[in-house]
C-alpha cells in the first residue's frame, strides 16, 4: 500500500506530472440481484482522460473483498472513488439495505493509505449523514461528478486539499450541473460488458434532469427540474461504441424518453439511419403517440416502461401525474400491438388510492394485462412509495406533522396502505418472493 505522509518524499506518493491512478469503485449490493452496468462510473472515467483509470464492479464480484484488495495490491491507486447508487430497493415490507454493503466497503478501506472519495446518487441524498456515520471518507461529492472528480484530482496532486481528512475538515464538495454538449462520452470499455449479460443491463443516457415534479421524485433534486439534452450525435456515437464492444442491446436510462418529443424524434431519425442493429429499451410517459412507439419499434426498440403509478383521476393528480387509465391502458395496448415487452408500474396505498378497493383494481388490472395482452410479455409492477429527502411527498410529510420531528428520511418511511389492504399487499409480496425468491 501506499506510505503514510511524512514516512517518504512527495514524489513517491504521487507523480512529478499531473497524472494519478484512480480505482472507481461501484458498491456492492450485498445480495445476488441482476447485474447493471455502473453508467456513471464510464461517464466519470470519459473525463479522466490525463488520469491512470481503473474500475472495480463490487456489485458483481462474487467475493468483493477479494477483488478490491487484488485491486489495491495490484494497481496502487492514488484514490479510491465510490459509487453508492441506492440507499436502499425501495421495497415493502422487506427492504434491503445498500448501506450495509457500503459500509463493509469502507471498512475494506481502512488500512488503504489513499484518499476515499465518495459520491452517487444515493450518496448526494443524504451526504452528511454517510459521511457522519462512515469517517473513513475523505471527500464525499454532492450531485454530478464529471467537472467536480478531475478539479478534485488536480487540487488533490498540488496539495490544496489534504490527502486524508483531518478533524474538522469540510468533507463535501459540490458537484454542478454539467453542460452535456462540453463533457467526454462514457468509456464502456471501463469495465468488461460480458459481466452484464442481462438484456438491458447497459444504459445509454441522452438527457438529464426532469421537470414533471412527481410527488414522490428525486429526479429533479438529483438531476435539476428540466430537461438538459446531450447532442444527438453524442448518444448515437455511444450505441455504435456499444455495437463494437459486442453489446447486443441497452437500456435509455433517462427519466422519460418521449419528452421533449421534438428531441426524441431527431435521436430516432439517427439511431433508424444509423448502421447499428442493437434492441434497445426505454421508460415512455403514457401521453407517448401510436406514430412514435411505431419509429421507436423500427430503429431496435423491443421494451418499454410506463410509469403511471395510479389508476384513478385522483391518483394521478395527488401524485402530481397526468394522465389517466384510458390513456395508461391505449398505451399498453398500442406497444403491445407492435409486440414490445411492456412494463406498467404502479403503487399502492399511494395518497388517493389507499383503500381496499383500489388495491384490489390494481391486482385486476395485473391480471387482466397478463392474461390479454401476453403473459410473458406484460409485466405489472405493484410497489409502494419509500418517501426519500428531497422528495415534494418528504416535505408533504414533514409539513403536516405525518412523521416525527426532525425525520430526514434515511430510514426507510412509506406511503402505504393501512388495515387490510395492507394485509392483503403483504400476502402478495410474501407470494411473490416464495415463486422468484
Amino acid at each position: 500500500m501506499h506510505i503514510r505522509d511524512g514516512g517518504a518524499p512527495r514524489s513517491s506518493i504521487f507523480p512529478e506530472r499531473q497524472v494519478m491512478r484512480v480505482l472507481l469503485l461501484q458498491s456492492p449490493t450485498g445480495r445476488k440481484e441482476p447485474e447493471i452496468f455502473p453508467l456513471g462510473l464510464a461517464f466519470l472515467a470519459g473525463q479522466l482522460g490525463d488520469h491512470s483509470v481503473e474500475a472495480l464492479d463490487l456489485a458483481v464480484e462474487a467475493s468483493p473483498d477479494r477483488a478490491l484488495r487484488k485491486m489495491l495490491e495490484t494497481f496502487m491507486p492514488d484514490v479510491a472513488a465510490v459509487s453508492l447508487r441506492n440507499i436502499d430497493d425501495s421495497a415493502y415490507p422487506v427492504t434491503h439495505s445498500y448501506v450495509a454493503p457500503f459500509s463493509h466497503l469502507l471498512g475494506w478501506l481502512e488500512d488503504y493509505d489513499g484518499t476515499v472519495l465518495v459520491g452517487g446518487p444515493g450518496f448526494s441524498i443524504y451526504p452528511r449523514r454517510i459521511l457522519a456515520d462512515h469517517p473513513r471518507i475523505d471527500l464525499g461529492v454532492v450531485g454530478e461528478a464529471e467537472a467536480a472528480l478531475p478539479e478534485i484530482l488536480s487540487r488533490l496532486e498540488s496539495r490544496k486539499l489534504p490527502r486524508r481528512a483531518r478533524a474538522g475538515d469540510d468533507r463535501l464538495y459540490d458537484g454542478t450541473h454539467s453542460e452535456l454538449d462540453s463533457i467526454a462520452p462514457p468509456r464502456y470499455d471501463i469495465l468488461d460488458l460480458s459481466l452484464y449479460p442481462a438484456d438491458y443491463a447497459v444504459g445509454v443516457q441522452s438527457r438529464r434532469g426532469c421537470p414533471f415534479g412527481c410527488r414522490y421524485c428525486t429526479y429533479g433534486f438529483l438531476g435539476g427540474r428540466s430537461f438538459r439534452m446531450r447532442p444527438v450525435e453524442d448518444v448515437v456515437a455511444d450505441v455504435r461504441r456499444l455495437a463494437g464492444l459486442g453489446a447486443g442491446s441497452f437500456s435509455f436510462v433517462d427519466s422519460v424518453f418521449n419528452h421533449p418529443a421534438d428531441y426524441m424524434r431527431s435521436l430516432l431519425d439517427r439511431l433508424e439511419a444509423a448502421p447499428v442493429c442493437l434492441r434497445w429499451s426505454a421508460w415512455l410517459d403514457t401521453d407517448v403517440a401510436f406514430e412514435d412507439l411505431e419509429r421507436m419499434r423500427r430503429a431496435g426498440c423491443d421494451k418499454v416502461d410506463f410509469s403511471p403509478d395510479a389508476l384513478t383521476g385522483k391518483g394521478l393528480r395527488m401524485l402530481g401525474k397526468r394522465g389517466g387509465f384510458r390513456e395508461t391502458l391505449q398505451a399498453v395496448r398500442r406497444a403491445r400491438s407492435l409486440d414490445m415487452a411492456v412494463t406498467v408500474n404502479l403503487f399502492q396505498g399511494n395518497p388517493g388510492e389507499e383503500g381496499l378497493p383500489s388495491l384490489v383494481a390494481k391486482l385486476a388490472f395485473m391480471a387482466w394485462a397478463r392474461l390479454w395482452l401476453g403473459w410473458s410479455r406484460t409485466v405489472v409492477h405493484i410497489g409502494t412509495i419509500r418517501v426519500y429527502a428531497h422528495s415534494p411527498m418528504a416535505e408533504d410529510l414533514a409539513a403536516s406533522g405525518r412523521v416525527p420531528e426532525g425525520c430526514d428520511f434515511y430510514r426507510p418511511v412509506f406511503r402505504r396502505s393501512r388495515g387490510a389492504a395492507d394485509l392483503l399487499y403483504r400476502l402478495f409480496q410474501w407470494l411473490r418472493r416464495r415463486r422468484h425468491g
